[in-house]
């Protein structure tokens, strides 16, 4: 009787858990593969040793730490929440606007710039398209920015969320 033998992780040219923690060593990804992990696969490896090492970040790492806070004259104020507070959608953020400091919603950008600011640290500059130094300037931006309304602050927040959500995908 003959066994066919399989290896134990297939390479299909995409980035997985196991392999990025494996380091795929049998069969390296190439420049170019996105290992962007999706919010809640950086959730569900925030209670064990796995990846987050790789990051020079912790769970109770502050979202405002880890992309910067928004600085003195910032109409922008961003809560003290944890980097896994911020993926799992809890991020609170406000704009003084005409006065008015006024609540958006910010739980889509607290996961992905979350699991943005993460797999630069861990994946780029080959296997994530953006560096770390990238995703904090473009928080950055939105924190120099002066919207005009709430509407254009939610946009702010928005676009950046759309920019990163394709890159974070990886289970």
């Amino acid at each position: 009787m003959t066994l066919a033998s399989r290896p134990a992780l297939a390479f299909t040219g995409q980035c997985s858990v196991s392999n990025a923690l494996s380091g795929n060593l049998s069969h390296p990804l190439p420049a170019g593969t996105n290992c962007g992990m999706s919010p809640l696969t950086w959730c569900n490896l925030s209670g064990t040793n796995q990846l987050w090492p790789r990051t020079a970040m912790f769970p109770s790492t502050t979202f405002t730490s880890a992309c910067g806070a928004p600085g003195v004259g910032s109409v922008w104020t961003c809560g003290n929440q944890s980097l896994l507070a911020s993926l799992q959608g809890t991020l609170s953020i406000q704009c003084k606007i005409n006065g008015k400091n006024v609540t958006l919603n910010a739980a889509l950008f607290g996961e992905q710039i979350g699991a943005g600011l993460l797999n630069a640290a861990a994946f780029a500059p080959n296997n994530y398209s953006k560096t770390l130094s990238q995703v904090q300037s473009m928080t950055q931006t939105i924190w120099l920015s002066k919207p005009k309304d709430q509407s254009a602050a939610q946009q702010a927040l928005d676009t950046l969320t759309t920019q990163l959500a394709p890159l974070n995908i990886n289970t």
